[in-house]
């Protein structure tokens, strides 16, 4: 199986689950296009060391998820660290110490998609100083005999390496000195306390802080300057940058409390502030939710003043969309999008089985399909294109496997609109598509 050919199964696959797909979003992705456009000039910015927030407005089922996913691809094929993390009960934007952790424990890079990358990042870090020392100094950390040498070098070289970067927490660097000791004289236990540390676990055994001078932990008070700190780190280490995606982002208004609901709104402002002066460099914010979200003028943003004045879009003085504005919304699906998403699953679906699913299902019974479909809803498609493609994937693989004399009694059953609607109601996200 060559590549193509894996990676269109997998997108069959996924919509057949009624799951967003995790690699090749582009080759079934429509209608995007202009915004895509500007998502992109956005990691450009980061990458030239600029910062950003952006919050995306949508629908149920008007693809935001989806986006999302494509925002994520193309940032990491531009070697950024993206971590997305979904919003709620388990990561309450209005505690910023346990967002800082979820998202260290949500980091992935485009060599580790499935798995936490955090660690992996600090032992790309501590390699390469290791290859500097063993190319300047002539010291091989593989050598007993330099070992203790390099332990001590290694320790001096991560204070002044954190230094240049303006990193200035004691604790930090003891951290990182206490998780390469650790690892080098194979205390795994040690070291991963090392590493939770630096994530914002609050759980250290204090035997650990006490062996390597940890002090305190990440809190609301420090959470934002970690993560600028980590964003740092991830660039001296070779990375593009850091890409936070926050979806579910509509759990705000379910907060019960108005004071914590406020701060969660508070830390979204404070974020927009900050990167439009310039800190959080080689950073970019995403956060995706519904348009009650934004317009809710008793839970929603619309009763936190302060950011709303900050994002509160001004289409009555535009005639064109503003792509450049903080606040994108995402229009929902019509007839035109799903013929042409419909006509690439399509092929998606004869590449991933090596099959003629163009001369089994041809355009004039496509379009049928789809028309037969929408008539269920009014004629409208705007909400319901995650439930049609996991039934338009049921009738291909059913084409594929039957006799061609049984295509038109397959068709002719079409695709049942309370399945649709059942795929619908099930709440997809993005940190189940890695």
């Amino acid at each position: 199986m060559d590549t193509e050919q894996f990676i269109c199964e997998h997108i069959v696959r996924a919509l057949k689950s009624g799951l967003v797909p995790a690699r090749g979003l582009d080759r079934i992705a429509v209608g995007r296009e202009e915004e895509l456009k500007h998502l992109r000039a956005d990691l450009e910015f980061s990458q030239n060391g600029g910062a950003w927030v952006r919050c995306l407005s949508g629908n149920y089922s008007a693809g935001k998820t989806f986006f999302c996913s494509l925002v994520r691809e193309e940032a990491w094929h531009r070697g950024f660290v993206v971590a997305a993390v979904d919003l709620g009960r388990d990561a309450p934007l209005h505690r910023f110490d346990v967002i800082y952790h979820r998202i260290m424990d949500a980091m992935r890079t485009v060599h580790f998609r499935e798995v936490p990358a955090f660690e992996f990042i600090v032992q790309e870090w501590l390699f390469n100083l290791e290859k500097e020392i063993q190319r300047s100094m002539g010291l091989n950390p593989l050598n007993p005999a330099h070992r203790d040498e390099v332990s001590t070098i290694i320790a001096h070289r991560i204070s002044e390496q954190l230094a240049k970067l303006r990193i200035y927490d004691r604790s930090f660097a003891n951290a990182l000195r206490g998780y390469y000791e650790a690892s080098q004289q194979g205390n795994e236990a040690a070291a991963t306390a090392a590493v939770d540390w630096l994530k914002g676990d609050s759980n250290i055994p204090a035997e650990v802080c006490k062996e390597f001078h940890l002090r305190g932990s990440v809190d609301k008070d420090n959470a934002f300057n970690f993560l600028q700190a980590m964003a740092a780190l991830v660039v001296h280490i070779g990375y593009a940058g850091l890409i936070v995606i926050f979806d579910e982002a509509e759990s705000i208004r379910s907060i019960s409390r108005p004071d914590s609901r406020n701060a969660a709104y508070e830390n979204i402002r404070f974020l927009m502030d900050k990167t439009a002066q310039g800190e959080f460099a080689h950073c970019g914010f995403m956060l995706a939710g519904t348009e009650d979200l934004y317009n809710d003028a008793l839970r929603g943003v619309a009763s936190y003043q302060a950011l709303y004045d900050r994002l509160k879009p001004e289409r009555a003085r535009r005639r064109t969309n503003d792509f450049r504005h903080p606040l994108m919304t995402l229009a929902g699906f019509d007839h035109v999008k799903l013929h042409e998403v419909a006509h690439r699953v399509r092929q998606v679906h004869g590449i991933a089985y090596g099959w003629d699913a163009i001369e089994r299902l041809p355009d004039d019974l496509l379009k049928r399909l789809i028309e037969e479909t929408a008539a269920h809803f009014g004629g409208k498609f705007t909400t319901v294109p995650r439930g049609f493609l996991k039934g338009l994937v049921d009738i291909l693989d059913e084409l594929q496997r039957s006799s061609p004399s049984l295509a038109v009694e397959i068709l002719a059953a079409g695709i049942d609109a309370d399945r649709i609607e059942a795929v619908e109601r099930e709440e997809t996200h993005l940190i189940d598509h890695v």
